[in-house]
């Protein structure tokens, strides 16, 4: 592992703290994934096979866990911009620091490469029932709030919520992980491309539109 990496996102954590994490984050994936019985997929890169399916399963459809993220036909732009994010400690939320930093300062450019490629080609996961509030959600991923100044979400993620590019794919994500993830805005957490817009949008909305927004967009 290379020490140019560890030294980054330090953010009062040491080496050796670094090491139980990723330690601690292997066991607990490795526990989930036997209970799910899980198994790699042999065609799958080395890195997804080794590393990556044991919270995320092979394919990237992962179960209802609110802190682990579907990445089935996720944008490969967005999950590499994502990855490099963890590696440099732009993403700081406490999943990330005990989960995906370990992780992620091991990963080539190449192997993040791969590992996004991979998922990014993977079928669209099934999506959840919409909630009780979805039909409110859907209006406000439509149209925004104008009275707020929030743009509709369609404006950068697309009317079916796929993604382009940077803009990540929302469509048939746990909505308790989108709620988290807009949390996480709010408090400054997240750091990377685009982070100043979503930390706006999120002191704009409320709990209850977000929680909205969510379930709509855990539908499609």
């Amino acid at each position: 592992m290379s020490t140019h990496f560890i030294s980054r996102p330090k953010r009062n954590m040491n080496a050796s703290i670094y090491a139980l994490a990723g330690l601690l984050s292997l066991v607990l994936c490795l526990q989930s994934a036997a209970a799910q019985a899980q198994k790699a997929d042999s065609s799958a890169p080395q890195i997804v096979s080794t590393s990556c399916y044991m919270c995320h399963t092979a394919n990237g459809n992962t179960l209802d866990l609110a802190f682990i993220p579907r990445l089935s036909a996720q944008n490969q732009s967005y999950i590499e911009a994502q990855l490099k994010a963890f590696r440099d400690g732009s993403l700081s939320d406490p999943a990330a620091t005990i989960y995906m930093w370990p992780i992620a300062q091991g990963l080539s450019d190449a192997q993040i490469q791969q590992a996004a490629a991979w998922f990014a080609s993977q079928s669209a996961p099934t999506p959840f029932p919409p909630g009780s509030s979805a039909a409110e959600g859907r209006d406000i991923s439509m149209h925004g709030i104008v009275k707020a100044d929030i743009p509709s979400c369609d404006s950068c993620h697309g009317a079916k919520a796929e993604g382009s590019g940077i803009f990540p794919r929302l469509a048939g994500q746990n909505a308790q992980y989108l709620i988290a993830q807009m949390r996480y805005f709010r408090l400054g957490l997240r750091n990377e491309n685009n982070s100043e817009v979503m930390k706006r949008i999120g002191l704009q909305m409320t709990d209850a539109q977000i929680s909205a927004v969510a379930e709509y967009l855990s539908s499609l």
